[in-house]
């Protein structure tokens, strides 16, 4: 048996019909759909010398570590755009200053991109991720090596070579820090590109290296990017990393282990999500209130799943951003996680984490105040002053019914699908299905929940198919919308509402009389008034026409 629901009830959960963002489709699209995601797409741009722009040993152009550092980034999803074209082999400090300051135009090497060049103030401006190397050939110009193989230099050249990769690397952050201040600046350290010589010279080179990291971390000093140290990760196996005793440049697995270490710190340090994007706040002594932020707009998403731990707790539908735990124990942590999935059971792959420790004390209660005027919220749909739903669309935004999307738009002529209608209500009524099996053959890619909705729907009469199929992608039309509205309330109530008179419209004759009816009901209860006589059954339910038809179902229940 389904417990019944008020007429009310039913109707303000079919509300949240337009707080969907937009479930994705089953679709042929070009690209492939994306996991949902709370971290903001990133446009990554490497400068510096031959290692940024990817020199093998052999002296050929191959990939570096900028080239693995991107497809990590892409394949988390995480990857908009990659250029490595300022990247050139031979670049000292001075080299990459210059660049910046003349504003020099240069082929984009990446991914992403449509333009085949690029300026490298604009590329700073646009990048969310900037990765540097560059100070190894400002020194390594100054070092001669003598027929037995030791190195030669006066000492006076590599200090004043080492004083100016400091104050020309920190030139060039105020320079990029100018252009973009929020960008985010890795500094790669160097590892000694002579293992191979004789080990009396390798203490000499050693201090080598040691200076030139010291001067790239000062030239860091004052700013906030982070400095990436190499030495000892290619020392470790430097005869797989630098395979060619004759060339300073690192093999493919060298290259990864650098890159390895720019993820490492990106890990550590990137501001993968916004501040604040889920927080927790105890409500009693054994209960807490999760909200979370909602993930970008992808326009697929469906459920917020809620875990605890390893354990899911709970589910939600977007646009539901909160969940309340109970049952905790004081004085205990927890880890609670939220992870987002679409419409077509994507899951997202960096999903929000917050650890909580339930205070033993109950949360004291906030003092009585004394009751003010309430205040109309401010409506902020930019895409909406001059539609004709505004006014409906205002009061049900005023209701706490409707919500809008992430960029404060409304998008009223957007069209809902059978999949959305049909999962809002059967999540409102909490029915499940009795069978495991799917009664429609075209739905087998959606999430496992979408499924089992549309099989529950179909189990209490509320959607029927054609020929086993239930066309969930297709916009659910005027006329399908009534039958479900109809079919609805028969659930929820336990009897159908039979309306006195047929509704007067003059394109719905052709239609099944169970259509006709749920559409007289409609009518009937003044819901669905038509234009100049008829009902346009066949035409798709945007957002707004729901927002005029939820608006005018409160109001003939006296909601």
């Amino acid at each position: 048996m389904v417990k019944k629901k008020p007429l009310g009830h039913v109707l303000l959960a079919f509300a949240l019909l337009l707080q969907l963002a937009v479930l994705p489709l089953q679709t042929a699209a070009a690209e492939p759909e994306k996991s949902p995601t709370w971290i903001p797409s990133i446009n990554y741009l490497a400068l510096g010398d031959s290692l940024a722009a990817g020199i093998t040993p052999s002296n050929e152009l191959g990939k570096g570590y900028a080239d693995f550092l991107a497809e990590e980034l892409a394949a988390q999803e995480l990857l908009q755009t990659s250029n490595k074209g300022f990247s050139y082999p031979g670049y000292k400090t001075d080299d990459v200053l210059k660049d910046l300051e003349v504003n020099v135009t240069k082929p984009v090497l990446g991914i992403g991109h449509q333009e085949q060049t690029a300026t490298i103030q604009q590329a700073i401006k646009e990048a969310n991720l900037i990765t540097l190397s560059v100070g190894a050939n400002d020194v390594l110009s100054k070092v001669k090596f003598d027929e037995s193989g030791k190195p030669i230099f006066k000492p006076e050249e590599i200090q004043a070579a080492l004083t100016n990769v400091g104050m020309n690397i920190q030139k060039t952050l105020v320079h990029i820090y100018q252009l973009n201040p929020n960008a985010q600046v890795y500094v790669m350290g160097y590892y000694n590109p002579f293992p191979y010589l004789s080990a009396e010279i390798q203490p000499i080179l050693g201090q080598l290296v040691i200076g030139l990291n010291g001067a790239i971390t000062k030239g860091l000093t004052g700013t906030p990017a982070h400095f990436i140290p190499t030495a000892d990760l290619i020392a470790k196996d430097f005869t797989a990393y630098l395979p060619n005793p004759q060339n300073i440049h690192l093999s493919q697995a060298g290259y990864k282990v650098v890159k390895n270490a720019f993820n490492e710190s990106l890990m550590k340090n990137y501001p993968w999500f916004k501040e604040n994007v889920l927080t927790v706040e105890q409500k009693d002594a054994s209960t807490v209130v999760l909200n979370w932020e909602p993930v970008i707009d992808t326009g697929m998403i469906t459920t917020y799943q809620v875990f605890n731990g390893d354990q899911m707790i709970g589910e939600v539908m977007d646009p539901v951003l909160t969940y309340e735990v109970t049952d905790l124990q004081p004085n205990k942590e927890y880890n609670f996680t939220i992870k987002a999935v679409s419409q077509n059971g994507k899951m997202s792959i960096h999903h929000l984490h917050k650890a909580y420790t339930v205070n033993s004390v109950p949360v004291e209660p906030s003092e009585p105040t004394e009751p003010t005027e309430p205040t109309e919220p401010t409506i902020m749909f930019t895409d909406i002053s001059k539609h004709w739903a505004k006014e409906v669309i205002e009061i049900a935004a005023m209701k706490g019914i409707v919500g809008g999307y992430a960029d404060h738009t409304f998008r009223p002529d957007q069209s809902l699908t059978r999949a959305q209608a049909t999962s809002i209500i059967v999540r409102a009524l909490d029915l499940k299905p009795k069978s495991t099996k799917v009664a429609f053959d075209d739905v087998a890619y959606y999430a496992e929940s979408t499924k089992a909705d549309i099989q529950a729907a179909y189990e209490y009469g509320l959607v029927s198919g054609v020929n086993g199929h239930f066309m969930p992608n297709k916009p659910i039309t005027r006329a399908q919308l009534a039958l479900l509205v109809s079919r609805t309330y028969a659930v929820a109530t336990g009897k159908p509402y039979t309306p006195t008179a047929p509704a007067p419209f003059t394109d719905i004759q052709k239609f099944a009389k169970d259509t006709q009816w749920a559409i007289a009901g409609l009518y009937e209860l003044n819901i669905a008034t038509g234009d100049q006589g008829k009902f346009m059954p066949n035409a798709p339910t945007t957002r707004a026409h729901a927002a005029k038809m939820i608006v005018h179902s409160m109001q003939a229940i006296g909601q």
